[in-house]
């Protein structure tokens, strides 16, 4: 007989105090739990159940089986289904969520050169906001990238893959009509553009030569996504703040100049998050340990690798 099974009869039995009950709950007659469980006594060499005529009873060695054989069984029960899915086809769709602007900079090298490893699973990009990030789970996304300044408390696991450094940026022709830019406080005399969801009561803060400093700045465009407020900066609209992996090429090609370069904006971070549900299907862990590895190594946005 299937000893494991033979010991998740005797659990069912255990629980419902009954040997009618465990052959209900498992669809066999009660004869056939009866001997299930009378084989499992014989392989493990002791009794389990003091029987009567009106009822069971669990001996000590009985005891002992049914504080240990609940996590067993639920080892064993990962254990198989992580076997079956490295013996099986990996290939499927992984839905991954990213804002957009790190999507299409930075991430998509990163899917490609995941896709000429394993050519037979796809990634399907979605849009997640760093108002929604919370709720990646309920979108239908197995993965999320996610660039906040602080990762709270949350009901997902994260993985870091980043620094997210910020630049405040204008245009050569801004600066030119505006005049020199030195010191925070200048910025309240500046066309501000904002993103509202990175600073939703516009308040800029750096760190400088003195500490922090935070500037309440106001200005003719806000939006709730970098890439409009990073084009209005090079059309000479205003100042504007973006992580680095944003403007890296714009700044080395001079077509956008860091302000205040001694200022340093609050920084973010960019991390991976996934659903703490156990068993995740092997293509989501082997795009997860993926992303682990290019964690490591030099990011070509970062100013102190350039």
């Amino acid at each position: 007989m299937d000893e494991l099974t033979c010991l998740r009869v005797f659990l069912e039995v255990a629980r419902r105090n009954s040997f009618a009950g465990a052959a209900q709950h498992f669809g066999v007659s009660r004869a056939t739990c009866t001997k299930q469980v009378a084989w499992l006594e014989r392989s493990l060499g002791a009794k389990l159940l003091n029987r009567t005529t009106k009822q069971l009873g669990l001996t000590r060695a009985g005891l002992q089986v049914v504080e240990n054989a609940a996590g067993l069984l639920e080892r064993y029960d990962e254990l198989r289904e992580s076997v079956r899915n490295l013996s099986g086809d990996v290939a499927g769709v992984i839905r991954v969520g990213v804002p957009p602007a790190f999507g299409t900079r930075r991430l998509l090298p990163v899917v490609n050169e995941f896709y000429e490893k394993y050519p037979d699973i796809q990634i399907a990009l979605s849009l997640l906001t760093v108002r929604k990030h919370e709720t990646f789970v309920e979108q239908g996304l197995d993965v999320g990238i996610i660039i906040v300044p602080m990762l709270k408390d949350a009901s997902f696991i994260a993985i870091p893959l980043a620094e997210a450094r910020q630049a405040l940026v204008a245009s050569p022709a801004y600066l030119a009509r505006h005049g020199p830019i030195e010191k925070p406080q200048d910025l309240l005399d500046c066309n501000c553009l904002i993103n509202w969801n990175k600073s939703p009561t516009a308040n800029w803060s750096f760190t400088g030569p003195q500490g922090p400093v935070t500037v309440r700045v106001q200005g003719s465009l806000r939006a709730d996504f970098g890439d409009a407020l990073k084009e209005a900066a090079l059309e000479g609209m205003g100042v504007s703040m973006h992580p680095y992996y944003m403007l890296a090429e714009e700044i080395e090609r001079g077509e956008l100049v860091v302000v205040l370069p001694d200022y340093e904006p609050s920084g973010l971070e960019v991390y991976a998050i996934y659903s703490s549900r156990r068993n995740l299907p092997v293509r989501v862990q082997l795009f997860l340990d993926f992303l682990k590895e290019w964690a490591k190594r030099p990011k070509p946005w970062d100013p102190s690798t350039r």
